[in-house]
This record gives structure tokens, sequence and C-alpha cells, in this order.
């Protein structure tokens, strides 16, 4: 996380049992994380922000768990969701290929990427057991970057083979949803492929 407290308290209501790590990096948020119960946290640059990621990713090698879900501060993950992922047995990953957005108090489909992207999972959500993550020496962000993380996972995930089930979030009806306040690096109006949501 970096600053948008309001943001992130929401997202934490959504979540209240799930025990969570997290990197921030200025004393304001590590005052503001102070308290909530079932989060673990780490001071870290802001930037560049991969090497953010890759210090939370390491930072799991400190912990006992079965699977771990990577969120942005502006995500949340319902019930199901977690349920769903627990069900999962024998693979490195799961990955969603659609995602929820919350803007303006309405809810929002991504249908996914598109064009050289297409069947590329999504950021949000992303799932790997602790097993893989030791298997690549926690070491998920291989460069410096502050753009463009999903890709620099996925090319990665790619590379070593990894075991991955990529499903949709629709299909089995749990959300995991990124909530625009219109601080976060991407604008609402600048995603493509987006329809609001009336299935749930």
């Amino acid at each position: 996380m970096h600053g948008r407290h309001e943001t992130v308290k929401y997202c934490f209501d959504k979540m209240p049992n799930t025990f969570k790590v997290v990197m921030y990096s200025t004393e304001a948020d590590g005052v503001f994380l102070s308290q909530f119960k079932n989060v673990k946290a780490y001071q870290v640059p802001n930037e560049p922000l991969s090497n953010k990621w890759n210090a939370g990713v390491n930072m799991l090698a400190k912990f006992d768990f079965e699977k771990v879900v990577f969120l942005g501060s502006d995500d949340w993950i319902d019930k199901p969701f977690i349920d769903y992922i627990e069900s999962v047995k024998d693979y490195d990953m799961i990955g969603f290929l659609d995602l929820y957005f919350e803007h303006n108090n309405n809810l929002h489909w991504w249908l996914g990427y598109m064009g050289h992207r297409k069947g590329e999972p999504s950021g949000a959500g992303k799932t790997y057991t602790k097993d893989f993550l030791a298997s690549i020496d926690y070491n998920l962000f291989p460069a410096s970057k502050n753009r463009s993380l999903d890709g620099l996972s996925w090319i990665k995930i790619k590379k070593v083979n990894a075991k991955v089930l990529t499903t949709t979030l629709r299909e089995n009806n749990i959300i995991c949803c990124d909530v625009k306040d219109g601080l976060g690096m991407t604008k609402f109006t600048n995603i493509p492929n987006i329809k609001k949501a009336n299935h749930l």
C-alpha cells in the first residue's frame, strides 16, 4: 500500500478474517496499519514497485501457509473466493481471466485482456502455493520496474513451466474486486472490455 487509507480500510473490512502481509512505505501508513488485527506489515521503499512486491514475496518465507492471494491495496475478495481456492489442488498457481471493479458505487465486470495478452490472468487474485514460491526462491518479480508488473510475473511463471489453472470469477460465482477511487495507477475510464455487472 501507499496512502489511500480510506480505500485500504474499506477493502480490509471486506476481508475481516483473512491474514494479511502488507508492504508499506511511509511512517503514516505504518501507524495506520497498526490498528488492524490479522495484519503483518513491513516498511520498504515504494519504488521501484516491482521490488516492493518482490519484498512482499520474500517475506512470505517467514510464514506457514498453503496458498497466498496477491492483492493490491484497493482490492478485496469474498468468502466464496477463499473457499474456491482452498478447494483447488495440484496447481502451482490459480489465475482469473476476469475481474470486477467498483466505481461510483456501481459494480462493473472486466472481461479480460484482449489482443496479444488474451488468456493472461489479471494481477489481482493471482494465487500461489508456498511450495511453488519456495521453488523459485521467492523471486517472482525479477526486474526493477514501476509498470507492467502483471506481465513481468506472468513471463516468470511461463519460463519456469508452472502448473497453472486459469478460470474465471464469473463461472465460479466468486468475487475479486478492484475499487476505483480515482487515486490508482489506471483510471477507470481507460479500462477497455468492461461492462456494467448485472449478474451478481
